[in-house]
């Protein structure tokens, strides 16, 4: 199994973005986050990550998340996602696109210690972060650009603050340094990464999963899960990846890098998302 799970890593963190992530991967934090899943029975997932210049979330993050949720489902857990505006519309029209019913909920930029304890009410045993942003050193979020998203973003980081403080395990997918899970590696961001000292959080989860793209790091945990436990059919399809995507963008979504309601992530065409996808099969296959 330890070729396994470094090959996977190899395969999830390729560096499509030319961003120096590679080398901030571990295949050893991706083998904890999926025993730590496999564990694990009730999961709030959080995602949605806006883009500035066009006040849209993109593509990548709410497609790993949706799937991820379809996957947790058949694997028999409990799952919801946790968003704010304006990821709500473009992940409820994927829950409708998937067929999935399980709770969404829709968090204010300003919401005050009763969400707080009605979250914890819930009694959740695992959170992840799936490309939400992580608030840097002086308490604001800033998109990989540098530019401060902090008035369109809701501090959903608080609830992993809040986590590490409960003993509530967590874990962090990200691409660039800024999200919520990156913490866990700042020193190597700040070395690494151009303007690391701007945008990189300071908001750490037990275990990160480091991905060219944060979708795929979400697909690595369903590889994960369907190879430690024999479940088949947990990842989706490459075609089907492509019509949610689709779909994203008709309900608002735009695609990150290029700043366009294009049916892509980051700017990678749908023949590499899809030859991705076949790559991760391959190795649980395998």
């Amino acid at each position: 199994m330890l070729s396994f799970w470094k090959t996977l890593n190899g395969i999830v963190s390729e560096d499509v973005g030319k961003r120096g992530i590679q080398f901030l991967s571990s295949a050893d934090d991706l083998k904890g986050a999926v025993e730590t899943l496999s564990e694990a029975k009730k999961i709030a997932i959080f995602t949605g990550f806006i883009i500035r210049r066009e006040l849209k979330g993109e593509t990548d993050g709410p497609i790993g998340a949706l799937f991820l949720a379809r996957g947790l489902l058949r694997a028999g857990k409990d799952a919801s996602i946790w968003t704010d505006f304006p990821h709500y519309k473009v992940i409820k029209a994927g829950l409708s696109f998937l067929k999935i019913n399980i709770p969404l909920f829709n968090i204010p930029i300003i919401f005050g210690g009763e969400l707080i304890s009605a979250f914890w009410k819930e009694k959740f045993d695992l959170l992840i972060s799936v490309e939400r942003p992580g608030r840097s050193i002086d308490g604001r979020y800033y998109s990989y650009r540098g530019e401060d998203v902090s008035p369109y973003t809701s501090p959903l980081d608080e609830f992993f603050l809040e986590a590490k403080r409960r003993g509530v395990p967590t874990i962090g997918i990200g691409d660039g340094g800024n999200e919520i899970g990156m913490g866990k590696i700042r020193p190597q961001i700040l070395e690494k990464l151009p303007r690391g000292a701007k945008i990189s959080t300071i908001v750490s989860t037990d275990y990160l999963v480091v991905s060219g793209i944060s979708n795929w790091g979400a697909y690595a945990l369903l590889a994960g899960i369907s190879k430690l436990n024999g479940i088949p059919d947990l990842l989706p399809d490459p075609g089907e990846e492509i019509e949610l995507i689709k779909c994203a963008v008709e309900a608002g979504a735009i695609d990150g890098v290029r700043v366009e309601p294009t049916a892509t992530v980051d700017g990678l065409s749908q023949e590499v998302l899809r030859e991705k996808l076949r790559e991760i099969e391959s190795c649980v296959r395998d």
